[in-house]
């Protein structure tokens, strides 16, 4: 991996420090150019003549196919979406819930994940039981606590696969093993994918959740107002989209009567999309992906590995994610005694422009380090903490 060539086409490293990738990612210059490229062709020949319309029809498959093979799924069960939280509303409303069903989560999840688990309760009597969890949880505890509250009457559980708050990845495959054949039926299980897609090696097949949504912006490197849904070819059928279009139907051209699509990721378009940004999703998985998404994970594990054993040697400052490698990710929190967390992270940005960000639940500093990040600047990060305290 030459981090040097790959900080090149990054023109925010050569300005700054720039840790907050699991927020939004330095996009790469040719990710840039494929998006500038996509507007000009529109500017000059039209975004609806029929040249320009069918390469933003092709840009749009094309994507579809690049997040497919990125998580090792089939096309047809991929659909573009505008971000992470676009395609877990899908999934969400989509779901034809019971008074009494029951979602369990967690207490370390992003409102993205906790405000439409509730909503459902104010809509249609759902129960969702929150796990009190530890920013480190042990695997075997979150197992355990799981396994505690699955009734008969849950049908979903709902997590991030990578906490935003403290990196801490969850012991996703054991979870769905828990879940399969209770009494008589699966639990679903719908992953917020925001904090991995780009970062750790994914594959459906190898997971098998029903549900998996991710954005285009963070670890991808990619445009903001993007992202893509997976939903397992067996459960197309049974989400119905809350949003509908043309695509949601058989179009037969008859204004009094309409036949729905059910079996087709295409019921969630809407009537338009930016191919322009599409064309930038699409480059940003081949810059990763040219990397290599196994290589990027084990560098981000070094990186994050060094970070958390510097900061643990700073007097006044806790590190909250997790220590062991198996449930780590390129998130790193900590917390600094009798600091903030907002003062801290804007100390760090006004004297050595190091770009972080604060987490509100567990009150923390939040680096998010991915593979064109350097060992210098891990040791930067540690020494600037240093000096907060």
């Amino acid at each position: 991996m030459d981090i040097q060539n790959i900080r090149q086409q990054i023109p925010v490293c050569q300005r700054m420090t720039y840790v907050n990738t699991g927020m939004s990612g330095p996009s790469p210059t040719p990710v840039v150019d494929a998006i500038k490229k996509r507007l000009d062709h529109e500017l000059f020949e039209g975004a609806a003549s029929p040249d320009v319309r069918a390469e933003g029809l092709e840009i749009r498959d094309q994507a579809k196919q690049a997040v497919a093979k990125l998580l090792n799924a089939s096309p047809e069960e991929i659909c573009l979406t505008k971000n992470t939280t676009d395609g877990l509303n899908h999934v969400m409303n989509g779901i034809t819930w019971q008074d009494g069903d029951e979602i369990v989560t967690c207490s370390l999840e992003h409102g993205s994940v906790l405000v439409p688990s509730h909503f459902q309760g104010l809509r249609h009597g759902v129960n969702v039981k929150v796990l009190t969890l530890e920013p480190d949880e042990p695997r075997d505890s979150i197992l355990e606590k799981i396994q505690a509250a699955l009734t008969e009457r849950t049908r979903l559980v709902f997590l991030s696969h990578v906490e935003y708050s403290s990196g801490l990845r969850m012991p996703v495959k054991e979870i769905r093993q828990m879940i399969q054949n209770r009494g008589g039926r699966d639990v679903m299980l719908l992953l917020d994918g925001a904090q991995t897609a780009g970062h750790i090696a994914l594959d459906m097949k190898d997971l098998d959740c029903e549900f998996y949504s991710i954005p285009g912006q963070k670890w991808l490197l990619g445009p903001e107002g993007v992202g893509a849904l997976y939903i397992r070819e067996d459960m197309i059928s049974q989400v119905q989209p809350h949003h509908v279009a043309g695509r949601a139907t058989v179009s037969n051209h008859d204004p009094y009567r309409i036949e729905p699509i059910t079996g087709s990721m295409d019921k969630f378009l809407m009537t338009s999309t930016s191919a322009a940004l599409q064309a930038g999703m699409l480059e940003a998985i081949n810059f990763v992906q040219g990397v290599g998404v196994d290589e990027i994970e084990s560098r981000v594990l070094d990186l994050a590995s060094s970070l958390k054993q510097g900061l643990a040697e700073v007097r006044g400052v806790t590190v909250i994610s997790p220590l062991d490698r198996e449930s780590s990710s390129g998130l790193v929190s900590f917390s600094v005694d009798g600091l903030e967390p907002t003062e801290a992270v804007s100390r760090l940005w006004e004297r050595d422009r190091i770009v972080c960000r604060q987490v509100a639940f567990p009150a923390c500093v939040r680096v998010s380090l991915h593979f064109f990040n350097t060992e210098e600047e891990v040791n930067q990060i540690v020494d600037s903490v240093g000096n907060l305290t």
